[in-house]
């Protein structure tokens, strides 16, 4: 079951078709290379930014811990930025490129044009800011509510629902290719643990890889979610 809310824990859902249009017709597209700081901890970003290709997370320190990142993903199509624009200040959270990225930015004065002019508009950002901030909020009660392999489960199910795969004789291919530190990062374990829940769900039967593709069974995603959109899922991965 959800913890909370509707959005994804950590992983945030597509933007909008109609946000996105926008964002791509009057956006500046920005590259990115893997690795690359888009956002400094402590900063201020005066962007909304639609996530065109590639990877980027969203993270924050940790001190005086063996786990010292903790982070969520913001991928191919989603959007993020809203924290800045709705509270007009800096904040501690940094954001990086994972992989080589492709951004599309939009000033925060062109939005805020936008949704003054257009009621619908309005409602349309203000909806996706909330789910948004859900996505974090849900992720956050994820961590506290469930053990570490639950959490991996569930990242695990996030990926197969947003890109709506669809099974093979039960098998699901997942669609983001994570290591495992960048995993541990988001369910806040060590690789060490995330390898020996692989592992574990190898002897199970319920996980194996192909090259570099990692395939999850249907029966390890069941119960772990009921999101809203999943329907095209079999009943037995519900």
């Amino acid at each position: 079951m959800r913890i909370r809310h509707t959005a994804y824990p950590w992983v945030r859902s597509p933007l909008a078709p109609e946000l996105h249009a926008i964002l791509v017709k009057h956006g500046t597209v920005r590259r990115v290379d893997k690795g690359a700081c888009v956002v400094p901890a402590g900063s201020y970003y005066p962007h909304l930014c639609l996530v065109v290709d590639g990877m980027l997370c969203k993270s924050f320190e940790v001190k005086n811990s063996s786990k010292d990142t903790a982070m969520s993903l913001i991928l191919a199509g989603s959007m993020f930025g809203e924290t800045w624009f709705m509270s007009r200040r800096a904040s501690n959270l940094a954001v990086h490129a994972l992989r080589d990225t492709m951004l599309i930015e939009v000033p925060h004065d062109f939005i805020e044009g936008v949704m003054q002019s257009n009621s619908a508009l309005f409602r349309k950002f203000l909806n996706q800011f909330i789910l948004d901030t859900e996505a974090d909020l849900e992720g956050l009660a994820t961590l506290i509510a469930r053990p570490p392999e639950d959490c991996l489960r569930v990242l695990m199910k996030i990926f197969v629902v947003r890109y709506r795969e669809e099974a093979r004789d039960d098998w699901y291919t997942v669609p983001v290719n994570l290591t495992h530190a960048e995993i541990g990062r988001i369910v806040y374990t060590s690789p060490l643990t995330v390898n020996r829940f692989f592992l574990s769900w190898k002897k199970q039967g319920l996980y194996r890889r192909d090259g570099k593709r990692r395939l999850v069974h249907a029966d390890l995603l069941a119960g772990i979610s009921d999101w809203k959109n999943e329907e095209f899922l079999p009943a037995r991965a519900r």
